[in-house]
Order: C-alpha cells, then sequence, then structure tokens
C-alpha cells in the first residue's frame, strides 16, 4: 500500500513511537480482512486512515497510563520553542517536549485522533469526517476541544 508511512505518523502521532509499529501493523491487517467489505474503492485511503484511528483509540483505552520516552541524538542541535533559536541544550527541548506530550496526553482518544489526523497530516476537517463517520462540526468540535484543553494544561504548568 502506498501510503504506509502515511499511517505510520498518524498512529505514532496518536499513540506514540513506541507503539506506532503496532497499531499500523494491526491496523493494516484489519483492513486486509476487511478488503472484501470495502464498497467504493476511490475511497480506500480514508477507509484506512479510520481503521489506523480506531486502531489506535483502542490501543490508548488499553494503555491509558504509560510513560512516552523521546528519543535524543547526542549530537544533534535542537530548536528550542520558546525563542525558535537552535540550540545545543538538549534539556530545553526535552522539557518542551515533555510538556506537548503530557498536554496531548490528557486529551480523549477521539480528540487526539482529530488534532493528529488535522495537524500531523494536514487533513482537512471534512476528510476527517468522512473517514470517521461524523459530522464535520464534531470534527471541528473535538479539534478546538482538543487545543483549549492542551493550551490550559500548558499554561496551568507555567504558573
Amino acid at each position: 500500500m502506498p501510503w504506509v508511512a502515511e499511517m505510520y505518523r498518524l498512529a505514532a502521532a496518536i499513540v506514540g513511537v513506541e507503539a506506532a509499529d503496532d497499531v499500523t501493523q494491526d491496523a493494516l491487517l484489519d483492513a486486509w480482512r476487511g478488503w472484501s467489505r470495502m464498497r467504493d474503492r476511490a475511497r480506500v485511503r480514508p477507509w484506512v486512515r479510520a481503521i489506523v484511528a480506531n486502531r489506535a483509540k483502542k490501543h490508548l483505552r488499553a494503555q491509558r497510563s504509560r510513560p512516552r520516552l523521546i528519543a535524543v541524538a547526542p549530537d544533534e542541535l535542537f530548536l528550542d520553542l520558546r525563542s525558535s533559536r537552535v540550540t545545543p541544550d538538549h534539556a530545553v527541548v526535552i522539557a518542551d517536549r515533555q510538556r506537548l506530550d503530557g498536554a496531548f496526553e490528557r486529551l480523549s482518544a477521539d480528540q487526539r485522533v482529530c488534532v493528529a489526523l488535522h495537524y500531523s497530516l494536514d487533513i482537512s476537517v471534512a476528510e476527517i469526517a468522512r473517514a470517521l463517520g461524523v459530522p464535520e462540526g464534531t470534527v471541528k468540535s473535538r479539534i478546538n476541544a482538543g487545543i483549549t484543553r492542551m493550551r490550559a494544561a500548558l499554561e496551568g504548568e507555567e504558573r
């Protein structure tokens, strides 16, 4: 399937890199098993995205509390999110990433899926709605609620 890398990125955005391989593989197996029930072959890509999103939500429910690990390459320079400058100080970048990950983990599975599809894969609200089988307003609401909740979590940490 030509979009396996995209499906992996979606899974990684929702469940984290450490579980993305398993979620992607399970989703592709589900797609393979369900291929005979696929009616509109022109809509395969959104159909597979929906399967990945559903598998990711299932994984999140099963693994509610888990630590997220961040791989750090020792010789790389990092972008400091606070000042938009390149810095060799890994601690600042790791701390920022952990804050974002912590805020993202506070989202419901439905919010994570919508936020990840929209911001990680740059998929339109209309496409997300079609893939998930929900109204566009529901997708917009989930994205807005997710971003609002992440902002509140991040602002709460700064105080």
